[in-house]
């Protein structure tokens, strides 16, 4: 097990989930991370671990999402963990940074996990179905954003709460 994955299983012992779901997300993250040789790498056959954040106004007034181009849907920006990520709060603000444009970021919750969530990604022509174990964290945007990664990201924007939970 790489230092990274110990690092992991650290933070995900010290991690409370919110309700049964985000609990049920938490003990497979863990089984996975725990025996898989590296729970980082986009070859394993079951998945990998990702890394997202819920990017916030400092005052918590509006919430930034990209519309995802392939999924075609709005989501919290987030993605793959890169060799040189530390950590998965790394991984979440360079996505954050990638896909949106935004340079003025602060990890919010004193940079601890906001919430686990195990997903199923569906084939693709290049790689089989599997599993994104997404770590989530919050981050705080006090400036702009824009413009974000062309092949990722068809446009990005400012949700209130209510708006983004539909969304």
């Amino acid at each position: 097990m790489t230092s990274r994955a110990e690092r992991l299983l650290e933070e995900l012992r010290a991690h409370l989930p919110a309700d049964t779901r985000e609990r049920d997300s938490l003990e497979r993250l863990r089984q996975f991370v725990a025996t898989s040789e590296d729970p980082f790498a986009r070859g394993n056959a079951t998945g990998h671990v990702t890394g997202s954040a819920i990017v916030a106004r400092p005052d918590g007034a509006a919430f930034l999402l990209i519309h995802h181009r392939k999924l075609d849907r709005w989501l919290q920006p987030g993605g793959h963990s890169d060799p040189e990520d530390r950590t998965a709060l790394d991984t979440a603000l360079r996505e954050v940074r990638e896909e949106t444009g935004a340079r003025a970021l602060t990890p919010g919750n004193g940079g601890r996990l906001l919430d686990v969530d195990v997903h199923p990604i569906p084939a693709r022509e290049s790689e089989p179905a599997h599993f994104h174990f997404d770590l989530r964290f919050l981050a705080l945007l006090d400036g702009e954003a824009g413009p974000g990664e062309p092949l990722e990201v068809s446009g990005l924007a400012w949700f209130s709460l209510e708006e983004a939970l539909r969304a």
